[in-house]
């Protein structure tokens, strides 16, 4: 395995990586969406609410370890956090969750209207998919690997299977097994997409970075599923309750707090565990993975 990269053009540390990604983000992201017309403007809008950015972060901090040239994630790292945000704007939709507040805003169709919502949805699709074909830092190989990557993760077969899923859940009952799955294709998904894709820019696929992923991907959703029924409105800028008052069939609400958390335990351990074997434990990566996971305290 590659080292960690230490160049001093990149120069993160334990204290400034998170802020240093999240701007880089932000910048890359504005290349993509002028306000010239209203599918812009509600782009614009949905992309410039202040989210933690936590996949492309991801991005970012894999690529590091891999000792890649930024240049060469920044586009997908774009991709994956637009595609990450249009599923958010199509999730809020009346249809779906009926939401009317995300990241302490008024979600799209509310700030626009339900038509607008579902277009800009379906055009920051569009644009994801052309910035990684238009990427002149990736060969066209790459390319195709990266987008064959993503429509199976996102597609029928990932994010949307998981989605009509987490609704047909409603009017029915779910078994442990089915709601671990549920939750690793509408969530824990892209989430192993964005740890995922460096390692196939950087040619180094290997098992121990799928296990990584694919718990974060899992436990990044269970966690999401506990502040749910235990935070305020306030503090997750957006409804808090919403699961149980929509009869939603999550892991904490069949099985309880505290199997919840030990399975969050058990997931945690693993990543912790690989993540030692790799000698990472001191790297940003580890450091912003342990933030993630202490996000239920």
């Amino acid at each position: 395995m590659a080292k960690p990269n230490l160049s001093p053009k990149i120069n993160l540390n334990k204290h400034n990586f998170e802020s240093l990604l999240q701007e880089r983000v932000n910048n890359e992201i504005s290349k993509y969406v002028i306000n010239s017309n209203e599918i812009d403007e509600s782009m614009h809008y949905a992309l410039s609410n202040p989210g933690k950015r936590v996949r492309p972060l991801l991005t970012y901090l894999v690529g590091d370890v891999l000792n890649l040239d930024f240049d060469k994630l920044d586009g997908t790292a774009s991709a994956i956090e637009i595609i990450h945000t249009y599923s958010l704007v199509h999730d809020d939709l009346p249809c779906m969750d009926n939401d009317d507040l995300r990241r302490g805003k008024p979600t799209l169709h509310v700030k626009y209207s339900e038509s607008t919502a579902v277009l800009a949805g379906d055009a920051m699709a569009s644009l994801a998919i052309d910035i990684i074909l238009q990427d002149v830092n990736l060969n066209s190989d790459l390319k195709v690997e990266l987008l064959q990557f993503l429509m199976k993760t996102i597609g029928p077969e990932g994010m949307i299977l998981g989605q009509i899923q987490d609704i047909s859940f409603e009017n029915t009952s779910a078994s442990e097994e089915e709601i671990i799955k549920m939750n690793e294709l509408k969530t824990g998904a892209l989430v192993e997409f964005s740890m995922l894709a460096p390692v196939i820019i950087a040619g180094e696929t290997t098992d121990q970075w799928k296990k990584i992923a694919k718990r974060i991907g899992i436990t990044f959703q269970l966690i999401d599923d506990l502040l749910d029924i235990q935070e305020s409105e306030e503090n997750l800028g957006k409804a808090a309750k919403k699961d149980k008052k929509k009869n939603k069939k999550n892991y904490p609400i069949c099985f309880g707090v505290d199997k919840t958390r030990n399975k969050i335990k058990q997931y945690q351990d693993d990543v912790r565990i690989i993540l030692n074997d790799m000698n990472l434990t001191e790297h940003p990566i580890s450091i912003y993975i342990n933030k993630l996971f202490d996000r239920q305290r």
